[in-house]
């Protein structure tokens, strides 16, 4: 069950207290912006990166010019309702000293330099995967260069098989991040990536997971908060093997690094099991995320939130995932904020409007009026797989000027499509 959930995870599909909620139905407008083929890319991997002119950018797990994945820029048309422009920037090369087959989402710096990592090369004798820069050009139409910050090694030492999950990126271009396995106990470790000039970069594993009720096989992406901490979450371990979220904080010069587990999956038949996905925090500094399973009797996936008090969490779930109702099952990537209402945006990766055949939906959950209260759920779409795609496991991107919705669906799209390619969409202001 163990290693069956967590390779789930990585190749992005997943498993799957009925509380007492306010669930709203108002089935949205969707749009196929793009629908991926198996002649050129395919398998996109999650979230979209959104740019200043409105341009995304994102990642595919197949195509390109030697079939093993691909950056991609999808840019908006100069007349409303026209087509948008589908550009390759980069495809991985299954030979050399990179990286191919990649695995995270993208980061970007001011320069407009992609950073992320790749599940497989890096290491010719361990193919464990790399951590990679992609350098814009600096002609307009000329070539992109991608540069191999760091390999993974396998040894008794270092991290290996990075997870499917962001880098962190701070202003001083230090990047973080997380591995599945390797470390001391091979449950996974926190990488870091210095550099002082953008070009050469020194990595440390700043700490191994998996020893005695410590979490283990970390699978989401390093949140920072403005003192530099690293929050983040483990698919198992704990108190209760089922998970955790955990705090590192940095050393100093006057006190040790240290980790803290914040708070253990599992403690009730109801409580949510096996988080993923991202971590977001509100203005007084209580976390929200998602977990895979658990939840209701079918162990469905849940939205919990961690209220902070002093130096303590409480957890609290929020909504929790039925297969028997249109929420759909499974969450994966996690949530964004909605900044001008407070709410919640996430996308579940099975089920939702159709049962029988439904491949995920998106959804929105609104906040209560008073602190505490009662959120209120909404399935805003739910996807078919045929056309329009199937199975969306990235975070919800959120257009700040028009407040439409855009991601990916990481299967689905042309019927008949024999490698299920993929599709992007969008969801007019809900």
């Amino acid at each position: 069950m163990r290693r069956t959930l967590t390779l789930a995870l990585i190749l992005l599909s997943s498993f799957a207290l009925a509380l007492a909620l306010s669930v709203a139905a108002s089935a949205q407008t969707e749009s196929t912006l793009y629908t991926f083929n198996e002649t050129a890319v395919f398998w996109p991997n999650g979230t979209l990166l959104e740019d200043a002119k409105g341009n995304f950018y994102g990642t595919t797990r197949g195509g390109g010019a030697y079939g093993m994945g691909t950056v991609f820029e999808f840019s908006p048309p100069a007349v409303v309702g026209g087509a948008w422009t589908f550009t390759t920037l980069y495809s991985f090369i299954p030979y050399g000293t990179g990286g191919w087959l990649p695995i995270s989402d993208l980061v970007q710096d001011k320069a407009g330099a992609f950073y992320g990592t790749t599940y497989n090369g890096g290491d010719p004798v361990c193919n464990c995967g790399a951590v990679y820069k992609l350098t814009p050009p600096a002609v307009a139409g000329g070539a992109w260069k991608e540069s191999q910050l760091y390999a993974f090694p396998y040894d008794n030492i270092h991290g290996r098989i990075p997870a499917n999950a962001a880098l962190a990126l701070t202003s001083r271009g230090t990047l973080y991040g997380v591995t599945l396995q390797g470390g001391a106990w091979n449950e996974g470790v926190i990488y870091e990536l210095q550099t002082k000039n953008g070009k050469t970069y020194s990595e440390t594993d700043l700490y191994s997971f998996g020893d005695a009720a410590d979490g283990n096989t970390p699978n989401g992406p390093i949140a920072l908060d403005s003192a530099g901490n690293l929050y983040g979450v483990t698919l198992w371990g704990g108190a209760f093997n089922q998970g955790t979220v955990y705090k590192y904080t940095l050393a100093t010069r006057t006190a040790p690094a240290s980790e803290t587990i914040l708070y253990s999956f599992g403690t009730s038949s109801t409580d949510g099991a096996n988080p993923s996905g991202n971590l977001i925090f509100d203005a007084s500094g209580d976390i929200y995320g998602v977990t895979n399973t658990g939840g209701d009797s079918n162990g469905d996936g849940t939205v919990y939130t961690l209220t902070k008090s002093g130096t303590t969490y409480t957890e609290s779930l929020l909504f929790s995932f039925d297969i028997n109702s249109t929420s759909g099952i499974a969450p994966v990537a996690g949530l964004a904020w909605n900044t001008t209402n407070n709410s919640l945006y996430g996308t579940t990766s099975q089920y939702g409007e159709v049962p029988a055949n439904g491949a995920g939906t998106v959804f929105q959950l609104l906040p209560p009026a008073t602190k505490g209260g009662v959120w209120t759920y909404d399935t805003l779409y739910s996807f078919a797989y045929g056309v329009v795609g199937g199975y969306p496991t990235g975070i919800v991107t959120r257009d700040p000027t028009t407040g439409n919705l855009f991601g990916t669906a990481q299967n689905g799209g042309i019927e008949g499509c024999d490698l299920y390619c993929g599709t992007i969409w969008e969801i007019a202001n809900p």
